[in-house]
């Protein structure tokens, strides 16, 4: 795992695509953003409280000395939302995607095609940048992207050909506003923030919202006034007959006579509850037997004994043990940001709805990134939660943005001014230091790692259609593709770079090196691949057994790295890329009509 390359409470003021380009591998552990949404409309608002002279002359003289121009007034804040060609993508980010990452392009090409110019010059835009947020996260990494229900779709296209369609995890539906009138549409009162992961290993920490009031005046309605506060009760039993000692009757209480056997809370929130209270100390490792628990849970009086025994005990559940109702991909209990929150600025989000997603797939000490930093409100999020932040705006605005956000919420930056302050009319609570730095376009950060070579499900060719039937390899026999592929790429296991060993007369036992596929033949998350021969990789017999029929071939990979599994260097197994297109050549030149899948 790769250590950031930039210091870890930091703004970079430049293109953010520059600024991912310098990141190192690996080396971010979520990603929280609010692009653009393809509005085709430039959004102005006035900054709350205007911009004073004062903090407009910061601005200058920070431009100044990044040599660059400083192009913002002192009045309305302007977000540009258009796109074209020429204007908003560069020729080469469309070539090299159309080269290296064909999904992707496929995903360009049908934006193109069914909407507008400017939806596909800002698909276009996103694709260069979302391909290197891939790059930056770490494994157990996340991805949370806002837009709205014109963006949500060609954003999910570009997410699944970028991430991975099976590492879509959540579409996140914000009721950010009231009922709104429309003349000729439902009232648009959504966004949608889309949840991928870099892995099936990802930080998840779940969250909870309070319970309804009405629903915990119903249930909640018992209290003994020990201190412990109301509860309910659940059955401390649970369904079939047991001989051993859980199906025994306790204290004149029979759960057999019910066809039901005894169990008490080894783990859940009672579990949970009885731990952090210390309520029976040493539970439950210093009571292994069932019915020592039972005594020990009525010692404490966390048992309802009823007094008739045909009646089974049910066990006290404190509405102070329950965390609440497990959040939910529905978010109606955030308003927009209002009050001494709201800066004014435009498309600004609410700080309590970034705090939810840093806290549901980040931990403390974590870095946060926002690459679109706008008004900070991941920044910000991310400091009051304990975690690291880096983020990235090309706008000098969002400099003072982020000062005059922090001042508010109790942070004093390392580069904020008494222009901050005044700004702010001195109304600011007293501030904390936060050690952070500004960095400028001729600032780029040195990276001191290369990019990882092309993935498979990245550089895997899209499918379009064939006259060719199912067969191995454009109709080349198993075997002759297996020896295609050690006389092009060596004896050698593409899973874990493992040699075939020679016999004392000097050939090759070929014998444990068999052929499979570089991408599943029954992925779940996919039409699956199919048994041309750019889909056929050489591997060790043991390598063929753990990978089975689910896993690509980089997954396998990546497995074998983690069990550290590897023969000699992971940057010398076959690159995928390389073994494609040379499948490709082959199956032309023997004049077979396949294309790639």
């Amino acid at each position: 795992m790769t250590a950031l390359n930039v210091r870890n409470r930091t703004l970079a003021i430049m293109d953010n695509l520059d600024f991912l380009r310098s990141l190192n591998n690996e080396c971010v552990d979520l990603i929280a953003i609010d692009p653009p949404f393809a509005m085709n409309e430039t959004f102005t608002r006035r900054p709350k409280p205007p911009i004073t002279e004062a903090e407009l002359a910061e601005e200058k003289e920070l431009a100044a000395l990044h040599g660059v121009v400083h192009n913002e007034g002192i009045g309305e804040t302007r977000v540009k939302d258009h796109w074209n060609w020429d204007d908003d993508v560069n020729p080469a980010w469309k070539l090299t995607i159309q080269e290296d990452y064909p999904k992707v392009h496929a995903v360009i090409e049908a934006v193109e095609a069914c909407a507008s110019e400017n939806e596909a010059a800002y698909i276009s835009f996103m694709a260069a940048r979302l391909l290197h947020c891939w790059r930056v996260l770490k494994p157990t990494g996340s991805i949370y992207i806002h837009c709205n229900n014109k963006a949500n779709g060609y954003l999910r296209m570009l997410l699944d050909a970028i991430f991975g369609a099976g590492h879509f995890r959540s579409q996140l539906i914000w009721n950010r506003s009231g009922g709104k009138s429309d003349a000729k549409r439902w009232g648009p009162v959504t966004d949608h923030i889309l949840h991928f992961s870099k892995s099936n290993k990802f930080t998840w920490n779940p969250q909870y919202q309070p319970h309804d009031p009405e629903y915990v005046a119903k249930t909640y309605k018992q209290d003994d006034g020990d201190g412990r506060g109301s509860y309910t009760t659940m059955p401390l039993h649970a369904a079939g007959l047991r001989i051993a000692e859980s199906g025994l009757p306790w204290n004149g209480y029979d759960p057999g006579a019910k066809g039901r056997h005894w169990a008490t809370p080894t783990k859940g929130v009672m579990h949970q509850y009885i731990i952090e209270n210390n309520l029976i100390p040493g539970w439950p490792e210093s009571y292994p037997n069932v019915h020592d628990r039972l005594y020990a849970l009525h010692a404490v009086g966390l048992i309802t004994a009823p007094k008739n025994k045909q009646s089974l005990p049910r066990l006290k559940t404190y509405l102070a043990a329950t965390r609440g109702v497990a959040a939910t991909d529905l978010i109606v209990d955030i308003p927009m940001a209002s009050g001494s929150e709201d800066t004014g600025y435009a498309t600004q989000k609410p700080l309590e709805l970034y705090e939810r997603v840093i806290r549901a797939s980040s931990n403390p000490g974590d870095v946060v990134l926002d690459i679109f930093a706008g008004c900070a409100t991941t920044a910000v999020a991310a400091e009051r939660l304990g975690r690291q932040w880096v983020a990235c705006d090309m706008a000098y605005r969002s400099w003072t943005m982020l000062k005059r956000r922090f001042a508010i919420h109790g942070f004093a930056l390392s580069d904020m001014t008494q222009a901050t302050v005044d700004a702010l009319h001195g109304k600011q609570p007293e501030l904390s230091g936060a050690k952070s730095y500004t960095i400028g376009p001729n600032q780029v950060p040195d990276r001191y790692d290369d990019d990882p070579r092309h993935i498979a499900y990245l550089a895997r060719p899209r499918k379009r259609q064939t006259t060719q039937t199912s067969s191995w390899s454009g109709r080349i026999p198993k075997d002759e593709a297996k020896q295609l592929l050690i006389d092009k790429f060596g004896p050698y296991c593409w899973g874990c770079g493992w040699e075939a060993p020679r016999f004392p007369s000097g050939e090759r036992d070929l014998g444990l090196l068999e052929v499979d596929h570089i991408w599943a033949r029954k992925e779940v998350n996919t039409q699956g691949g199919s048994d041309e021969l750019y889909n056929l990789a050489l591997l060790h017999a043991t390598c063929n057994r753990r990978k089975g029929n689910r896993m690509t071939l980089e997954q396998l990979r990546q497995l074998n790295i983690d069990d550290q599994r590897i023969y000699g260097e992971v940057a010398d197994l076959v690159h995928l890329g390389e073994a494609m297109q040379y499948a490709t050549e082959t199956i032309l030149q023997r004049g077979v009509q396949t294309v790639l899948v």
